[in-house]
């Protein structure tokens, strides 16, 4: 409605407002009430008002900021992720939201520990108290992300933080004798012989080796090799370099002299041509295959990892075995190790690796393990995806 200002000159003041908010402004000259000075701004008032609300953008409901917050997530674990982390993400907030739908919750506000709770304990109760302790996991980074990326997003992490985990029942973790795992590297040769050793002297995941890069990862001459994973908070890159044993530095040296295709990824497929050169994404038989062929207790990449992190820890306790296996924190490590210690410097993994009876045959190994098995295969690496980058 116009407001009268007398000062002014007794002119009428017209204002826009929309949801309690002025919008626009404007003086109109003096008149009476209800005359045509005051009609018109009036008028004006109303066109200013319907127009602003018709070009504006509508205010989210409750309803779609929370599907909001779950769909920016997961766009944001699209372009951050792996796609292993990213599909568990999409099914547990797949499922999350459908638990919302059967439970009519339609607002962020409704999402309370009590009804996370619920959700957790169904999946506990269905599946096991460890896969509801991994969804968890994912809704404490979702709901950490929406904290610091969603406006108007709740600020208290402790609706799903102040869940305590669901107790497990871990099993054992298997750790091969020193002498199965000589058998099982007695019965590698080439690439495969250098990637077991990797995964021994680095105590590396599948992942981070498969993703090796000469260029960005390998320093030869420094002696030095780079370890890259995504289990920072939220996702995030982590990097870690590590000092090479010697014997591991000869079995890259012979490596790179060797490999039948000259790319930039360390490990690569060499068994089928139209893969020729390109990095690993599995290796599902190779493990299974060599401990047949050596007739030990079948054990996988991760059974050397522990292997390396129990030598480790005998010789340089809790902290060499969390500097090894590059967990943030050292109740991590003790998962695997089952004790603590103090804290050594990475000259105690090298002793302790290469002082082994492991370390003590690798020596031998690398004299009879690594034929020139690329020069047969030059030809094939020809294919157009295959970049030769290294010259």
């Amino acid at each position: 409605m116009p407001t009268l200002r007398r000062d002014r000159g007794n002119g009428w003041w017209a204002r826009a407002i929309v949801d309690g908010r002025q919008v626009a402004c404007r003086m109109f000259p003096p008149g009476r009430k209800g005359g045509p000075e005051w009609r018109a701004a009036k008028e004006w008032e109303e066109k200013t008002a319907e127009e602003h609300k018709r070009d504006a953008p509508p205010t989210p409901t409750a309803l779609e900021r929370l599907l909001g917050w779950g769909e920016a997530y997961l766009a944001h674990a699209e372009r951050t992720m792996k796609r292993q982390t990213k599909t568990e993400k999409e099914t547990v907030m797949r499922e999350f939201f459908a638990f919302c739908r059967e439970e009519g919750i339609q607002r962020l506000e409704a999402v309370t520990k009590p009804k996370v709770y619920a959700f957790l304990s169904q999946l506990a109760d269905s599946k096991s108290p460890n896969r509801a302790n991994v969804y968890r996991k994912n809704l404490l980074s979702a709901w950490n992300w929406g904290i610091g990326y969603v406006e108007g997003f709740p600020s208290s992490p402790w609706v799903i933080e102040s869940i305590a985990p669901f107790p497990v029942e871990a099993g054992e973790r298997y750790v091969p004798p020193e002498e199965d795992v000589i058998k099982v590297l007695k019965k590698a040769n080439g690439q495969d012989l250098v990637m077991l050793l990797t995964y021994y002297f680095t105590g590396g995941r599948r992942s981070e080796l498969f993703r090796l890069s000469w260029e960005r990862d390998v320093k030869l001459d420094a002696g030095r090799i780079r370890l890259t994973d995504y289990k920072g908070k939220n996702g995030k890159k982590r990097v870690r370099w590590y000092t090479m044993h010697p014997e591991l530095i000869k079995a890259f040296a012979w490596w790179w002299d060797a490999r039948p295709c000259k790319v930039d990824n360390v490990f690569m497929q060499v068994h089928c041509a139209t893969h020729m050169g390109q990095p690993f994404t599995q290796r599902r038989h190779l493990m299974a295959n060599l401990c047949k062929k050596a007739e030990v207790k079948p054990f996988g990449f991760h059974g050397l990892r522990h292997k390396s992190a129990a030598i480790t820890f005998e010789a340089g306790g809790i902290a060499a075995a969390q500097l090894l296996m590059g967990h943030e924190r050292a109740t991590t490590t003790d998962r695997y190790v089952k004790s603590a210690g103090l804290y050594s410097d990475q000259s105690v993994i090298l002793d302790a690796l290469g002082g082994s009876g492991i370390g003590s045959a690798i020596a031998e190994l690398l004299e009879k393990g690594m034929p020139l098995e690329g020069s047969a295969q030059e030809a094939f690496c020809t294919q157009g995806h295959v970049h030769n980058i290294i010259q």
